[in-house]
């Protein structure tokens, strides 16, 4: 990914976390980050729909490719996290 477009990534991704963070204000049950993650499973399977001629056959192709980018995602935040928590 290009410096312009890993950029928009992040900003854009700022800008869900940010109404996420303001939901949560006033839903301290979970329900915020379920539908932040159910609305990202939608939207991967809508985007994929969107790139390939046949859903049920590319399925698991994708589903895989998914899986493993949120995983790496997931780790890194996880990663970062604990960094800022423990030089607090």
């Amino acid at each position: 990914m290009d410096q312009n477009n890993e950029k928009m990534m992040y900003d854009c991704a700022d800008k869900f976390i940010n109404l996420a963070n303001e939901m949560a204000k006033s839903d301290r049950s979970g329900n915020v980050g379920m539908a932040i993650r159910f609305a990202a499973a939608r939207f991967s399977v809508f985007e994929v729909s969107t790139q390939t001629k046949n859903l049920a056959e590319d399925k698991d192709k994708y589903f895989q490719l998914i899986l493993d980018n949120f995983r790496k995602t997931l780790q890194f935040n996880f990663e970062d996290y604990i960094k800022i928590l423990s030089s607090k």
